[in-house]
């Protein structure tokens, strides 16, 4: 049952939100965050530390973040692994 409610929480606190990339005239992507539609955008440092063909893991302003085959449509996630390819 306690590790029942730990899951929960860890659920919970998974973060959620939107990534926008938008590129700049002289090359390389400016990244932005929101938490909810409702929330503006706001700059973020952006890394990549794994980039797999079923899942991509970013650091947003250092918080973990996994995105999985169901985070996003198939084409978007497509898109974002190709910007992602020549980050550090």
């Amino acid at each position: 049952m306690a590790l029942g409610g730990v899951l929960v929480t860890l659920a919970r606190q998974r973060p959620r939100g939107e990534l926008r990339g938008t590129p700049k005239a002289a090359g390389g992507v400016d990244w932005s965050w929101r938490d909810s539609a409702a929330r503006a955008w706001r700059p973020v440092s952006l890394r990549c530390d794994y980039l797999g063909p079923w899942l991509i893991g970013l650091r947003v302003e250092g918080r973990r973040l996994w995105l999985w085959p169901d985070s996003s449509d198939t084409e978007s996630l497509r898109r974002l692994r190709r910007e992602l390819l020549p980050l550090p």
